[in-house]
């Protein structure tokens, strides 16, 4: 149990988000972003500005955060990435419902042997 807790978490730190296009291994590919989803910008820079897409354009994306119109250039872009902490939260609550369910049944199951080997145990005496 000590080692699976940290697991489940490092597990859902990791995929809280996905790399949807890459300057570095898909340059000028933008087909996995879609208007009306929210992205996290990683910009040449090293800024990260999330938003959501409104539309993109020949040479920039441009989206709004918190009510505010953002256009961001498309050689600017290092990286774009796809928010999933939902989902990771939801994984990890049931990793750890699911570890807590196999530990109770496993110490449950230990404790039924136990009664069973005293049973047979006192009765061979």
């Amino acid at each position: 149990m000590k080692i699976f807790c940290p697991l489940v978490v490092l597990i859902s730190i990791v995929s809280c988000s996905s790399v949807k296009y890459s300057a570095k291994e898909n340059p000028d590919n933008y087909k996995n972003i879609k208007t009306g989803n929210k992205y996290a910008f990683y910009q040449s820079d090293g800024s990260k500005i999330p938003m959501t897409i409104s539309s993109i354009a020949k040479d920039s994306i441009i989206g709004t955060r918190k009510k505010e119109r953002i256009s961001i250039a498309k050689t600017d872009i290092k990286e774009i990435r796809k928010d999933k902490t939902a989902i990771a939260v939801i994984a990890t609550s049931g990793g750890i419902a699911a570890a807590t369910v196999l530990i109770v049944g496993i110490s449950k199951a230990t404790d039924d042997l136990a009664d069973t080997a005293a049973a047979f145990g006192s009765g061979l005496n």
